[in-house]
């Protein structure tokens, strides 16, 4: 066998010390080799020896086995079960965030919407304006923050509609370049012909912006930012070898920067909540993490190339929907006070929200029905109560959640109109009307009261 000088070195005299000593494990059953082949590559080998005699003579032969397949499926083995480890961590710490940001909305809503009372009544008050507003920043950073670990433990409630994520980024790129310095040039690859996507449009608008950010920050001399898409088909072996995602039809957007690059290391934890690269105080950690829960959540996946000093490549890949992009509805005209009367059977349970709400719906003009479980609501709707609009949050104590209470409401009184509303959704998509038609309009919490005032006046100028 062609042995490198040394390898052989290594083996030399093992023959002789057996045939001095007899110790058979000398030589050995299974022992690892390294062989040169005729072209000069190096391959790993298995190398038994086996004694025999015969007339009186003994025989040595020795048994030569390639071991490059079985090490490059271990290889591929190990780094299978490494991806499987990294998903279950990522999975175990996105519930653990997410049950922690979900048990904070509802908090944060009664703070944010007492403060907002507050800052109505001392109106006439100037010293505490001042008061309310540092407030009310605190709450508005602290529902950011929320939000992002929302994303990450992907239980943020998603608007999921059908869109070309072309047009996205061509309305994003005006801003885009306001967002960073001069001496970084932003750039576009938009093939014609991408097939829509099936995902929340805001949201895929949020991660872009965090993935430009970073590239923004890795470039501090300059250089490079280019945003591409392109249609692809994953396969079964693409599934398999990135746990947790399906085969079929994807659209990629890519973010590709020039900037300094990252470590493996830190390409590995790249999508781990508050890990960062920047120095104390340059940012939470949360920009990817916030990504990656997106994608996740939408059923979609992402991935990090980067090398130190070769700048840094993030893929996302969003499924493709069957449908086609639905036209942009205008928004309805707004007033102080929307409400004229109308009556609205709310439905939630934490004492704290339900009051605070309760008080904001009357002051912009509706009369309220509150009870805290989808039972109560049912008698409500099945009693003589003059009922014009269903708002229910979607997790409730007891056997029925706010989806379910939905479709009850639209059977015991067809053209009801219903909003939702929650801190995180187990599912990717707001539930459907009953005849499958539409998504039911959702708000998310926290929610502030020009956005409760704007979507009702939505929902009651639009048809029933």
């Amino acid at each position: 066998m062609l042995m490198p000088s040394d390898e052989r070195a290594r083996h030399d005299g093992y023959l002789e010390r057996y045939l001095r000593t007899n110790e058979a494990h000398v030589i050995g059953i299974g022992r690892e080799v390294e062989g040169r082949r005729k072209d000069g590559t190096l391959f790993p080998a298995d190398l038994s020896v086996v004694e025999w005699s015969a007339g009186g003579i003994r025989y040595f032969t020795g048994i030569l086995r390639d071991l490059t397949q079985r090490r490059a499926e271990e290889r591929a083995r190990a780094k299978l079960e490494e991806q499987l480890r990294q998903s279950q961590k990522m999975e175990a710490i996105g519930q653990l965030t997410g049950g922690i940001a979900h048990d904070f909305n509802n908090l944060l809503l009664a703070i944010s919407l007492n403060i907002e009372a507050l800052d109505e009544d001392f109106a006439d008050r100037p010293a505490a304006k001042p008061l309310i507003e540092g407030a009310m920043f605190a709450t508005g950073q602290a529902r950011t923050l929320i939000g992002q670990l929302l994303a990450f433990g992907r239980r943020q409630t998603l608007d999921v509609t059908a869109f070309d994520v072309n047009a996205v980024v061509i309305e994003m790129v005006a801003m885009l370049r306001r967002t960073v310095e001069a001496n970084i040039a932003i750039e576009t690859a938009l093939p014609a012909g991408m097939r829509p996507v099936l995902a929340d449009r805001q949201q895929l608008e949020t991660a872009l912006l965090n993935l430009v950010l970073n590239a923004r920050d890795a470039m501090a001399g300059g250089g490079r930012l280019v945003i591409e898409t392109s249609n692809v088909v994953l396969d079964s072996e693409f599934a398999v070898q990135n746990p947790g995602t399906n085969p079929g039809n994807y659209v990629i957007v890519s973010v590709s920067d020039t900037g300094a690059g990252m470590s493996p290391e830190g390409v590995a934890r790249a999508f781990e909540p508050f890990y960062t690269t920047k120095q104390t105080g340059e940012g939470t950690g949360l920009g990817l993490s916030q990504v990656y829960g997106y994608i996740k959540q939408s059923g979609g996946h992402a991935k990090i190339y980067s090398e130190l000093g070769h700048g840094t490549t993030v893929k996302l890949y969003l499924p493709c929907s069957m449908q086609q992009p639905a036209p942009t509805e205008k928004t309805a005209d707004m007033r102080k006070n929307p409400g004229n009367g109308e009556t609205i059977l709310m439905v939630e349970d934490t004492a704290l929200v339900r009051n605070a709400v309760k008080r904001m719906l009357t002051t912009l003009g509706y009369q309220v029905i509150d009870v805290t479980t989808g039972e109560e609501a049912i008698a409500v709707l099945q009693s003589e109560a003059a009922i014009d609009l269903l708002f229910t949050d979607m997790i409730l104590p007891g056997g029925m959640g706010g989806s379910e209470l939905a479709l009850a409401a639209q059977r015991l009184r067809p053209g009801i109109r219903i909003l939702l509303t929650s801190g995180y959704t187990q599912t990717r998509a707001v539930p459907t009307a009953s005849d499958g038609s539409t998504s039911l309009p959702l708000i998310s919490k926290p929610y502030t009261k020009a956005e409760l005032a704007e979507r009702l006046t939505q929902i009651f100028t639009s048809r029933p």
